[in-house]
């Protein structure tokens, strides 16, 4: 996928995606992820509920008798009944099994789709975006996983030394990668380069080090959640600021309808002179296919998107889902 720099796009996507920090042994024990309404999943160390109006109902106990240092690393949702979670070793670079469940938390099978792509299986953590799901794996010698097709195949999108990847933070047509602490490292956070997007099997023989590596940004506190923000914070501010470009005037802004939707949504209010760009929110575009006043999904695999109007007057982008 190539991405074009010059394409000016501000981007709300930020306010969409909430960012949740690594999971750490006895520190953040008692986490809690939305699944809508007043529905949440809450994982304790090694225990994963479901609460509905603050009453919580245990779907899984992952404690491992025969290693009692297995706990919940991370949990990841497609939708409000399909899960995944992380259990691994609270050692870094411990082995770790992915576990699924697609009924809501009543059944699990260990999920092992991604074996393919990779020689070791030490999750970091994972995350979710539409369709589109990455898996940050690995210590040291550490890896992204990525899949564009609801986790059913993996490819290994770049690998590198000194490293301890972590995450990615969506920002209008790229993205942030960030890293933990590590022998000889510090957390780091670097924007994926435009020749990137389309490659895999890309190997760096090293990340950003302890300082000063261009491009780079750095955290001086190595508290896994501080570290999250901290990145989250520095993204914000650089996808907010890389664009010369304004907000459409409110009474100028394009309405999306209906949304969500199959195959056609129409577009009111739509200028005569407009760029149309369409992404997924990671930042890999789609084509536009125009008909009329309306734009054409049905080819687009189900998921969130984001269709973005670039005008002389200004930039606007609407979230839209294609069922």
């Amino acid at each position: 996928m190539k991405i074009i720099p010059s394409l000016l796009l501000i981007v709300s996507l930020l306010q969409n995606c909430m960012l949740q920090a690594q999971r750490q042994w006895a520190v953040s024990d008692s986490t809690t992820y939305a699944l809508g309404g007043d529905t949440l999943l809450i994982a304790s160390r090694k225990q994963l509920y479901r609460s509905v109006s603050g009453e919580p109902t245990l779907l899984r106990d992952f404690t491992d008798a025969a290693d009692p240092d297995q706990y919940i690393r991370d949990v990841d949702t497609w939708s409000s009944t399909e899960f995944h979670v992380v259990v691994g070793s609270r050692y870094i670079g411990g082995n770790t099994t992915l576990y699924h469940s697609t009924d809501g938390g009543a059944t699990w099978a260990v999920d092992e789709r991604f074996f393919d792509a990779t020689e070791d299986v030490s999750i970091n953590q994972m995350a979710i975006f539409g369709d589109t799901a990455y898996i940050f794996n690995g210590y040291y010698i550490s890896e992204v996983l990525r899949s564009f097709d609801h986790g059913e195949t993996w490819e290994r999108w770049f690998h590198s030394l000194i490293a301890h990847y972590y995450g990615i933070i969506p920002c209008g047509s790229t993205a942030y990668i960030y890293g933990m602490v590590g022998d000889a490292f510090s957390p780091s956070m670097w924007q994926v380069p435009d020749t990137l997007w389309d490659d895999s099997e890309t190997f760096f023989w090293s990340g950003c080090h302890n300082g000063g590596t261009p491009g780079c940004y750095y955290s001086l506190n190595n508290a896994y959640a501080f570290v999250v923000q901290h990145f989250d914070s520095i993204a914000t501010a650089l996808c907010s600021t890389s664009t010369g470009q304004v907000d459409l005037p409110f009474q100028e802004r394009v309405i999306v309808w209906p949304n969500p939707t199959h195959d056609l949504i129409h577009l009111q209010g739509m200028p005569e002179v407009a760029d149309l760009r369409i992404t997924d929110i990671t930042g890999r575009p789609f084509p536009v296919v125009r008909e009329g006043e309306a734009l054409r999904i049905s080819q687009l695999p189900a998921g969130a998107y984001l269709l973005h109007v670039l005008t002389p007057q200004g930039s606007q982008t609407i979230r839209f889902t294609k069922l």
